[in-house]
């Protein structure tokens, strides 16, 4: 998820991102490893760039924006 918001927070020129799950993500991958984690983050990067195809980008940004309030702004 953390690639899909991250990748989202600069498409969609969000201002702001919780540093909270930022360092959660942080943990996260140092306990999976590179390997593991980094195809991840490509991976959410890639799902962003699905919907955006699929339905505009600016209704991905309104829709990642409503659903994930506590994370981007």
């Amino acid at each position: 998820m953390h690639g899909l918001l991250r990748w989202s927070a600069r498409q969609c020129a969000f201002t702001q991102y919780n540093p909270e799950i930022v360092e959660d993500a942080k943990r996260c991958f140092e306990q999976l490893g590179s390997s593991i984690a980094v195809p991840l983050m490509y991976a959410g990067r890639e799902q962003f760039e699905r919907m955006a195809v699929s339905q505009g980008r600016e209704a991905t940004c309104t829709e990642i924006a409503r659903k994930f309030p506590t994370v981007v702004r």
